[in-house]
């Protein structure tokens, strides 16, 4: 029998004042408790002022009872139960007292949840048919559905319930706030990273060793700041000038740090002893120091050995770095376009493996797009269109590197003559945002 059932035999107009009779009512002063009540507290047979025996409990269970025997229809149950079931509610009635909770969590358990307590302090006893148990369980959920109404009506109950929500949300920030301390975000987590592995870079690439310079008590390796040389990088790009029919081939000059301002991509071709790879290590400390760029410097002639090509994951670890990323922080930084890639010596490795390392690198580029790629080697070991045969406008025309002249480097400025004293189509010839160190020249 479904509770809903029961309640067409119990009307709420008797079973109503029958469940109050079960609890004291409120003294004066008791809206000043801001704390939930224990139900041992809140009924009226337990404690000291106790205004019913368990003698009252059991005739108030036996009148539920024998209110819904008396209405008409089918009997719940068969008549020689009926001593049985009202020995049992009125178990299941007086079980309210031994509960360990108070009015608010007996609320927050619902009238389903408060008669499961009850039945598993008072079960039916052996031998019990199916129908009285289903009425006892009926009955019991009818009943706890009046004294949960009972409560939410008392004077007091709602001042303690939003005292006690508030307690509940206190302690849910405070254990959230615990969560978050203990397990920080992944974008925290990367910037700790980033912090160390920039400087790791800074420190791993920031001296170099002069081979052939015997001097007396000269260093084994010296600063990068003190020993670098800028290269002067060179294409050769065919542009239209005004009044001339055809496209001619212009040389374009321009310090090779500046090749990756208007290209994503850069091929880097130089002779032996030029210094690409000196070039690569001032890229590194410079966007370490920086900070705008993430560098990874892959020197192919490591990385070769291990035999497949690292993914993003493993650049670090393919390059014995010491240090331990986040997981994914590497994907999260290409995946920003925030990575400067630097891989240096293609000639260096045999001319079997530079096709899938073509394939590797253009993989990566298709991938990731809006990074800063650079790929340096000797211009025997690669055509000058290696990278540029895809087609893709995001990478450069081939530049190759050849050392500048000392007393431009040593000064760290250049002469310039000025644009307006250059020919039409020299002005157009200039990458945007450089002056060449020299005219171009057709």
């Amino acid at each position: 029998m479904e509770p809903a059932v029961l309640g067409g035999r119990l009307v709420s107009s008797l079973v109503g004042p029958l469940v109050r009779k079960l609890f004291v009512q409120d003294a004066p002063g008791a809206g000043l408790v801001d704390k939930p009540v224990r139900l041992s507290q809140l009924v009226s047979f337990r404690g000291e002022k106790r205004t019913l025996g368990e003698a009252e409990v059991r005739r108030l269970a036996g009148k539920l009872v024998a209110e819904a025997v008396a209405s008409p229809g089918e009997r719940p149950f068969p008549p020689d139960e009926e001593a049985a079931v009202t020995d049992t509610l009125a178990r299941r009635l007086l079980a309210l007292g031994d509960l360990d909770m108070d009015d608010v969590q007996a609320v927050r358990l619902g009238n389903r949840g408060l008669a499961r307590k009850l039945h598993r302090h008072a079960t039916p006893p052996d031998g019990l048919s199916a129908d009285a148990c289903v009425f006892l369980d009926s009955a019991t959920q009818w009943a706890c559905l009046h004294i949960l109404e009972f409560f939410t009506r008392r004077s007091t109950f709602v001042a303690r319930t939003l005292v006690e929500q508030s307690r509940v949300q206190s302690e849910l920030i405070a254990r959230v706030d615990e969560l978050i301390a203990r397990t920080p975000r992944p974008d925290a987590r990367d910037t700790a990273f980033e912090h160390r592995y920039l400087r790791h870079v800074e420190q791993q690439h920031n001296h170099i060793t002069i081979y052939g310079i015997d001097l007396r008590d000269s260093p084994d390796r010296w600063p990068l700041e003190v020993a670098y040389l800028s290269l002067e990088a060179t294409a050769d790009e065919k542009r239209a000038a005004p009044g001339i029919p055809s496209e001619g081939t212009f040389s374009v000059h321009l310090p090779a740090e500046e090749a990756l301002l208007d290209h994503d991509c850069v091929l880097l071709r130089g002779d032996a002893g030029s210094g690409k790879t000196t070039l690569v290590q001032w890229l590194a400390v410079t966007a370490a120091r920086n900070g705008d760029r993430v560098p990874y410097v892959l020197p192919l002639r490591t990385l070769i050995r291990a035999g497949a090509l690292p993914p993003p994951a493993d650049f670090l670890s393919a390059v014995s770095c010491p240090l331990s990323p986040p997981e994914g922080w590497a994907e999260r930084v290409l995946t920003a376009r925030r990575a400067l890639v630097l891989v240096d010596g293609l000639d260096e490795i045999p001319a079997a493996d530079r096709h899938r390392t073509r394939a590797w690198l253009l993989g990566l580029i298709h991938a990731f797009p809006g990074n800063q790629w650079l790929l340096t080697s000797r211009p025997t070991a690669v055509r000058p269109d290696w990278l540029t045969a895809e087609g893709s406008a995001s990478w450069s025309s081939p530049r190759c590197a050849a050392p500048r002249s000392r007393p431009s480097s040593a000064a760290g400025t250049r002469r310039h003559r000025p644009p307006s004293t250059w020919p039409p189509c020299w002005t157009r010839c200039a990458p945007s945002g450089t002056w060449p160190a020299s005219p171009p020249t057709p």
